[in-house]
């Protein structure tokens, strides 16, 4: 007779934290760096060697990020871009270029250094990204077809590409070939899955689930970046920096959304979250850029607390939205309701 073992739902439990999935293990890795860098002067991954260095410091970063490209080039759908152009595509090119705009600004007010402590790079990485997972799961309940197109779109500019064909114009040394080579490395995987998942159903669906495996190992790479300590001294420069990205983010796409496309506004907000892929940005532009790389431990440390403040308020801020502008089909259940009473 076989024992039932009790499951211990350790996988659900991750779930219920918004991008628990790779927020958890970054900050686990981050107290393992803290308490081995930090306190006892050694680093514990380069102790050990490889594999477990590859897996869990971020020697093996390029890797996973790698193979994350491909996942998610994969699971885009050609066809599904039709449907982004209606509505999606719009919301995205007005934050897109509104963002990289105001980042071009602060450099050339406040250079590498910036403003407040919120260096160049930490201000470049948040404003630009938007967490394409948490957007899906967000209006999967009440979005309509072009709402839930837009998730394609959203994937690609919120891998590294944008921000490091961006940061490469800021360098010392200009656009040169080291950002190119680069950028064609990241390119190179991630068309590679987008034609193979096109190609074949069978591929897509294999490596669906790809980037759920890959992000606890990349959340625990990121943690071994951060040292808790130096993170809590960002604190100050994690609320500044998430206020400034919920208002650039939201504000200009929310007001075209309202006033030009006459839409209730959900889907806006819907994208004011941090990617969680937006940590290894720092370190991948410091690569091509060396002036950058005094402020790669201090970018990813504030984008880490700004990963936690967005991810977790962006639903709330949603769910308030949808009370005051109801989505189409909440409006037309409560038609529905009205006529039959």
């Amino acid at each position: 007779m076989e024992t039932d073992v009790k499951n211990v739902n350790i996988w659900r439990s991750l779930q219920k934290v918004p991008a628990g999935t790779m927020f958890v293990p970054l900050i686990i890795g981050a107290i393992i760096t803290t308490i081995c860098k930090g306190m006892l002067g050694f680093d514990l991954w380069a102790y050990l060697g490889n594999p477990m260095k590859d897996m869990f410091s971020s020697s093996g970063q390029m890797l996973l990020i790698g193979l994350m490209l491909f996942c998610t080039g994969t699971s885009l759908k050609l066809s599904d871009l039709k449907d982004a152009m209606k509505r999606g595509v719009f919301l995205i090119i007005i934050r897109l270029v509104i963002a990289y705009a105001l980042c071009a600004l602060y450099y050339f007010c406040f250079g590498y250094e910036g403003i407040f402590g919120i260096s160049f790079l930490a201000f470049t990485c948040a404003v630009t990204s938007a967490n394409a997972a948490l957007y899906m799961g967000i209006i999967q309940p009440f979005g309509d077809k072009s709402d839930k197109a837009s998730f394609g779109i959203m994937l690609i500019c919120s891998m590294p590409l944008l921000p490091l064909l961006f940061l490469g114009f800021f360098g010392t040394s200009g656009f040169g070939m080291a950002q190119v080579l680069q950028i064609i490395s990241l390119l190179i995987p991630f068309i590679l899955g987008m034609i193979l998942g096109n190609l074949d159903m069978d591929i897509r669906n294999v490596f669906a689930g790809g980037n759920a495996i890959i992000l606890p190992f990349l959340g625990f790479e990121f943690g071994s970046t951060i040292n808790l300590f130096d993170a809590f001294r960002m604190l100050p420069q994690g609320i500044a920096l998430s206020i400034v990205y919920f208002i650039i983010v939201i504000v200009p796409s929310y007001i075209f959304e309202r006033t030009v496309l006459k839409r209730p506004g959900y889907a806006s907000v819907a994208t004011a979250s941090l990617a969680g892929v937006a940590l290894s940005i720092p370190g991948l532009a410091a690569a091509g850029n060396e002036a950058l790389n005094v402020y790669v431990e201090s970018s990813v440390a504030t984008l880490a607390f700004v990963l936690a403040v967005t991810n977790i308020l962006c639903p709330f801020m949603v769910r308030w939205i949808l009370r005051r502008h109801p989505a189409d089909e909440v409006r037309e259940q409560k038609r529905a309701l009205r006529a039959a009473h």
